[in-house]
C-alpha cells in the first residue's frame, strides 16, 4: 500500500512538473505574440497583369511586417512587386496607402513604406533576430493572413534551416527565385495570404519571412532565413535594388559525380552549363569543369545546399571585377581570369499596346536566355488579346517583335515610341517578328479587325 501512494505521489509531481513546463511555455508563446503582434500588417494590394493581352488590375493579399520607425516594411516581392496601388491595414485596424521602395525577386522580398501621415507618435516595430543560430526543431510562429483572414497565428517547428530550390522555380509573378539564399522549413501552417508575414521564435524575434506555402503537402511551408532579408532590405533602402555580379555559370552538387571526375572529397564546384556569351565563356570556362577556388580562396559544393555561398561569393563583387578561378579539367589544373557584370533585371518592363490588342515587355539578358533568343532586340509579346486585331493577324504569345512597317525595333522604348506614332493610325500596320528560327510577316487590319498572316 505506501509503494502504490509512493508512486502516485511521484506521478503527480511529475503531472505538476509537465503542467508547469507546459504553462511557462504558453506564457513564453503569448510574449512572442505580443512583442510581433502590433508590428504586422495586412497588405492588399492591387497588382498588374499584362498575360492576357490586355493590361488587368486584381486585388491579391498578403502580409507584411514594420521593421523600422519610418514606416518600412518588408513583404514578398511576388506580394507587392507589380503592385499598381497598396493598402494596408495596420494593428489598430486603420487602413494606410503605402508605397513601393523596391523589389528583390531572386530572394523574393521587397519593401513598400507606410504612409504615416495620421501616426505623429510612431508605430510599433518588430526586431530581427539571427536566423544563424536557428534550431532545427525550434519552437516557431508564423503569422499573416491566410486565405485573408487577417492577424492570424499558426505554431510548429523548424523543420530545416537549409533547404535549397533550384533557380528553375519561379515566383507566382513569373521571375526566377531560389539561387542566392537557402529557406527554412517549417510545419507552422502557412497558406496563400501567409506570404510576406513573419517567422518568429518564442523570444518574440523575426527570424524569417514566410514566402511559400506548397500545395501539395501538408504541414511544410517555408521562410527566407532574415540574415538574407537584413542584407536585401539595407540595399533596396539605400538604393531600391540589390546589385550583383554574374558571370554565367550554372552549378550542380558535385556528391554523386565525385568518382567521374576524380575529385577531392569537399573540393570544388561542378560546372554544368555556361550561359552564350557569358563573361565564363568569353574566358573559356566549360561544362564539366570543377572550380578549385576564387582568387586563391577553395570553394565547395558537394551538396546542393552549399550552391547559394558559391554564387553570392561572385555575385557580391562589384560589377567589372576581374576574379581568377582555378580550375580542374580532364584532371589538370587551369588559370582562368573573368571578368564579372551587372546581373541587370531578370524580367524586362510590361507595356499595353491597348489599341492593337497585345502586350509586350523588354527583353533582358535573362529573357534571351530563357527563351533560346539569337539576340535581345525588338520586344517579346507576353499575351495576345482575344479576337483582337492581333489574335486574328496570327500574333502569338513568344513571338518577338523586330520591326514595324519595315522600320527596326531595337528596345521597347523604339516600340513605344514607334506604336505612339502610328496609335491613331487606321488601315494595316505590317509587324516583322520571330518565332523561333522562323521570320514571320503579321498584318494588323485596324479596319475591318481581320488580318493577313504571311509567312517568309
Amino acid at each position: 500500500m505506501k509503494r502504490i501512494l509512493v508512486v502516485t505521489a511521484a506521478l503527480s509531481v511529475l503531472m505538476l512538473a509537465g503542467q508547469a513546463r507546459s504553462q511557462a511555455t504558453q506564457e513564453k508563446i503569448y510574449r512572442a505574440r505580443d512583442r510581433v503582434y502590433p508590428a504586422l500588417v495586412h497588405i492588399q494590394p492591387v497588382v498588374k497583369d499584362y498575360n492576357t493581352g490586355e493590361l488587368k488590375k486584381q486585388a491579391v493579399i498578403g502580409s507584411g511586417v514594420i521593421f523600422h520607425p519610418d514606416g518600412y516594411v518588408v513583404t514578398n516581392y511576388h506580394v507587392a512587386g507589380k503592385a499598381a496601388r497598396i493598402i494596408c491595414t495596420l494593428w489598430d485596424k486603420e487602413q494606410v496607402q503605402a508605397e513601393y521602395v523596391g523589389g528583390d525577386p531572386p530572394t523574393d522580398i521587397a519593401v513598400i513604406k507606410l504612409d504615416l501621415s495620421n501616426h505623429p507618435d510612431g508605430i510599433p516595430v518588430a526586431e530581427f533576430g539571427n536566423s544563424d543560430s536557428v534550431q532545427v526543431g525550434e519552437q516557431v510562429l508564423a503569422m499573416g493572413s491566410p486565405l485573408s483572414l487577417s492577424r492570424s497565428v499558426s505554431s510548429g517547428v523548424v523543420s530545416t534551416k537549409d533547404r535549397y530550390f533550384s533557380s528553375d522555380v519561379r515566383l507566382p509573378s513569373g521571375e526566377r527565385t531560389g539561387r542566392y539564399n537557402l529557406w527554412i522549413q517549417t510545419d507552422a501552417a502557412i497558406n496563400p495570404g501567409n506570404s510576406g508575414g513573419p517567422l518568429v521564435d518564442l523570444d518574440g524575434r523575426v527570424i524569417g519571412i514566410n514566402s511559400r506555402a506548397t500545395l501539395f503537402a501538408n504541414n511544410i511551408g517555408f521562410a527566407i532565413p532574415i540574415n538574407i532579408v537584413k542584407r536585401v532590405t539595407e540595399a533596396i533602402i539605400a538604393d531600391g535594388k540589390v546589385h550583383r555580379s554574374w558571370i554565367g555559370v550554372h552549378c550542380q552538387a558535385l556528391q554523386e559525380l565525385e568518382d567521374y571526375f576524380g575529385s577531392d572529397r569537399n573540393r570544388g564546384v561542378l560546372v554544368s552549363s555556361i550561359d552564350p556569351g557569358s563573361p565564363a565563356e568569353e574566358s573559356f570556362i566549360k561544362a564539366g569543369d570543377i572550380i578549385l577556388s576564387v582568387d586563391g580562396e577553395p570553394v565547395s559544393a558537394r551538396f546542393l545546399e552549399e550552391l547559394p555561398v558559391f554564387y553570392n561569393n561572385i555575385a557580391s563583387r562589384p560589377s567589372g571585377s576581374e576574379i581568377t578561378l582555378t580550375v580542374l579539367r580532364d584532371e589538370e589544373e587551369y588559370t582562368f581570369t573573368v571578368t564579372t557584370r551587372e546581373l541587370g533585371d531578370l524580367q524586362g518592363e510590361d507595356f499595353e499596346v491597348s489599341d492593337w490588342g497585345f502586350t509586350v515587355k523588354g527583353i533582358t539578358r535573362q529573357m534571351k536566355i530563357d527563351n533560346q533568343l539569337r539576340d535581345s532586340l525588338g520586344v517579346f509579346v507576353t499575351g495576345v488579346k482575344r479576337v483582337s486585331s492581333a489574335d486574328v493577324g496570327g500574333l502569338r504569345s513568344g513571338d518577338v517583335i523586330t520591326q514595324i512597317n519595315k522600320v527596326p525595333v531595337q528596345d521597347l522604348g523604339d516600340f513605344i515610341t514607334r506604336y505612339g506614332e502610328l496609335s491613331e493610325q487606321t488601315g494595316k500596320i505590317l509587324l516583322t517578328t520571330r518565332r523561333g528560327g522562323a521570320i514571320r510577316l503579321v498584318v494588323l487590319n485596324l479596319d475591318k479587325n481581320e488580318e493577313d498572316t504571311l509567312e517568309g
